[in-house]
């Protein structure tokens, strides 16, 4: 499916949630790096698993005596609101952090750039995206569907529970850390463009190949470590009894028309 859209020139990014029954951080280390390397995903965004309140999973927690977190602004998916059966809080809040800059290094950057370069789509715009989220996680600390390029900040807009700061401390500390941030903004943006036009004006860019890249073949799953952990293989064998069902149903239907 990555592949179809990658061909015609869709650039793609997937939602990543951590914090399943058996995650742990090696393990999410582990899948980050399995993924990068076997599918053609161009961004991706990772997640808290979140119990949302109504959802099935808060009310298995809930039944179960588990602490869920009252204050309902942190079930954004980007908090952590209960507790993890493997990980402690502090872990899961490590794996989530570790997740982002494992992803985002600046040689995984460059092969999702060669990648998008080989194809019809718009690798400037590839470029303005993962800059956008690279800033976002390392230069305003929040996740990239919650950020931009520049924060507004508001003295008056303060919870009740915080002091409100007095002008002449809140106006210079505020425009020194945008201004600060501008220029982080601008390096990212100049360090990332550099790989860009080093990938653009390459005359083999459309030569570039990779095991993401490579056409799907019946032996995927038995040649890529994606299909290697215990979920995968169990839905692998679930497929398989699909389709020989599916196939054992047409070979009747073919006799029964035959006999007709």
């Amino acid at each position: 499916m990555l592949l179809a859209w990658m061909n015609v020139g869709v650039i793609t990014y997937a939602g990543y949630i951590l914090g399943f029954p058996n995650d742990t951080v090696e393990s999410i280390m582990h899948d980050i790096d399995v993924i990068k390397r076997e599918l053609p995903v161009d961004l991706l965004e990772f997640f808290y698993l979140t119990p949302l309140p109504g959802s099935e999973d808060h009310l298995k927690l809930f039944k179960a005596g588990a602490p869920l977190d009252p204050d309902m602004n942190k079930y954004d998916l980007n908090h952590i609101c209960t507790t993890h059966p493997r990980m402690s809080r502090e872990e899961w809040d490590r794996a989530y952090k570790m997740a982002w800059q494992r992803y985002y290094t600046i040689e995984h950057v460059e092969t999702v750039l060669r990648r998008v370069a080989t194809t019809k789509a718009n690798a400037s715009n590839a470029l303005f995206l993962i800059t956008w989220f690279m800033g976002s996680i390392n230069i305003e600390n929040i996740h990239p569907l919650e950020s931009g390029f520049l924060r507004l900040k508001f003295r008056r807009d303060r919870r009740a529970s915080f002091p409100r700061e007095a002008v002449w401390w809140f106006y210079p500390k505020y425009f020194a850390q945008l201004a600060a941030k501008l220029v982080r903004w601008t390096a990212l943006y100049f360090k990332l463009r550099r790989i860009y036009l080093r990938i653009k004006h390459d005359p083999q860019r459309y030569a570039y190949t990779d095991i993401a890249m490579t056409a799907v073949a019946d032996d995927e799953a038995d040649t890529h470590e994606l299909f290697g952990t215990g979920a995968a293989q169990a839905y692998i064998a679930q497929a398989k009894r699909v389709k020989d069902a599916q196939d054992g149903h047409a070979h009747e239907a073919v006799q029964v028309e035959a006999a007709e």
